[in-house]
């Protein structure tokens, strides 16, 4: 008797990072971003006809381009291991938390598009949404993005797999996940009462 593979036998385990060609872009532009705003705020420029809410924006804009500066720094030098991890039992990004959510949790995969980012959107089982919120910052992030359409767990990108081929990876595992689920459920026998 021939033993029958699902497809999920037959996928394989990947780890994916960081793409350091983006890191070493959003670098750059986070940089040029705080010079410029720091020339603006600290009048190193030629024209002395700045209104006080441009200078105060200026400032704004140190802080903010200076943040984002430092934390591409930081995950330039950490960016050695993997960060996101797909199996046929479900997918861990650990920008996100240590947990794995598990295939048949998620209800929907869809990809949200903005500019020319494109980012993978897991919706997951209202029970376990808050375990994958993160932090404060997170949250308020997540509130921002309901109204435009990204709705759920984000997998952003950054990473060494391009935006459309890792949605479409999370498909495929998805579905695999799911089939190979309701295959065991429906191998397994009823309890009897």
């Amino acid at each position: 008797m021939a033993v029958k593979m699902s497809i999920s036998q037959n996928l394989p385990n990947l780890a994916i990072g960081y793409s350091l060609a983006r890191l070493f872009k959003l670098l750059g532009a986070s940089l040029l971003a705080t010079l410029l705003c720091g020339a603006l705020a600290f009048s190193w420029h030629y024209g002395k006809d700045i209104a006080t809410i441009q200078i105060a924006l200026s400032y704004f804009g140190i802080v903010f381009f200076g943040l984002t500066t430092c934390k591409t720094l930081s995950t330039l030098i950490s960016a050695r291991e993997p960060v996101l991890f797909i199996t046929r039992i479900g997918i861990r990004d650990t920008r996100i938390a240590d947990d794995t959510i598990s295939w048949r949790s998620v209800r929907d995969i869809s990809i949200f598009r903005y500019r020319s980012q494109k980012i993978v959107v897991l919706q997951v089982d209202p029970l376990l949404a808050g375990r994958f919120e993160g932090g404060f910052l997170k949250r308020v992030l997540s509130l921002l993005n309901k109204p435009i359409g990204a709705d759920g767990v984000l997998v952003t990108g950054g990473l060494t797999m391009d935006g459309e081929t890792l949605f479409e990876t999370c498909k495929q595992y998805w579905t695999a996940g799911r089939l190979a689920y309701s295959g065991r459920a429906a191998a397994e026998p009823e309890p009897v009462h």
